[in-house]
């Protein structure tokens, strides 16, 4: 674990914020944001999106390209409507190229989210600001961990959205974990030798470089090789 909070030592918060909004679904977001007509849409897109992201074909950032460009050319109603959200992914997910995987599950899946967005929607700004309320309201609602990758992703790509929005960078807390994936599993491998709990690995290296974990999984996903070839 030293060794590696030696190497991310060399890393700020700021390094982490510069990769983030160079991601390309940082990118996404932003150009849907910028250019859809019908903004009540944006955030349970964003947030319905996050919740059937995985077991994709194809990599996160193409995936999150198709889904925002599939959705800027949809004609939404102009006020938000439920079944017209779920219409779009009925739509577009048996004709998405990046994720055509138990669409089986998926679907249905977003079809139990209309309790959910009866309770964040217009509270928006309320749960950037206290994300660990976002993250126990999905939990809850979706009937998971708390800590599962999914949730994770789900608040990580919400941060996204909202630092848009807001025109403000809010900072994520260190309780919320990291999203564990097959990358940061390799880095794992090669520097937790005393094999201790993952979380609780990451955790430690968080607070160690002053780096919430969700903003150093933009790290540890731009810089791999800094870490696995070192």
């Amino acid at each position: 674990m030293n060794e590696l909070i030696k190497i991310l030592s060399n890393y700020s918060l700021g390094d982490a914020i510069f990769a983030e909004e160079n991601d390309r679904q940082f990118l996404a977001i932003k150009k849907l944001i910028e250019n859809i007509k019908s903004k009540d849409y944006i955030f349970p897109l964003i947030i319905a999106n996050s919740l059937v992201w995985y077991q994709l074909s194809w990599t996160w950032e193409d995936y999150w390209e198709e889904f925002c460009n599939a959705a800027l050319k949809y004609k939404f109603s102009n006020k938000f409507n439920f079944n017209k959200l779920l219409k779009f992914f009925n739509i577009f997910l048996p004709n998405s190229k990046g994720n055509k995987r138990i669409l089986n599950m998926k679907i249905p899946r977003l079809g139990k989210t209309e309790n959910l967005f009866q309770q964040i929607i217009w509270k928006e700004k309320f749960l950037y600001e206290n994300l660990l309320e976002l993250q126990n309201i999905l939990a809850k609602n979706m009937q998971q961990n708390k800590d599962s990758k999914t949730i994770l992703f789900a608040i990580k790509m919400f941060h996204y959205w909202a630092r848009i929005i807001f025109k403000k960078f809010i900072q994520t807390p260190y309780e919320i974990w990291i999203p564990i994936d097959s990358r940061i599993t390799k880095i794992e491998e090669k520097y937790n030798l005393s094999k201790i709990n993952s979380q609780v690995f990451w955790q430690q290296i968080a607070k160690e470089i002053n780096i919430p974990c969700i903003h150093l999984d933009a790290i540890l996903w731009t810089r791999c090789n800094d870490f696995l070839c070192f």
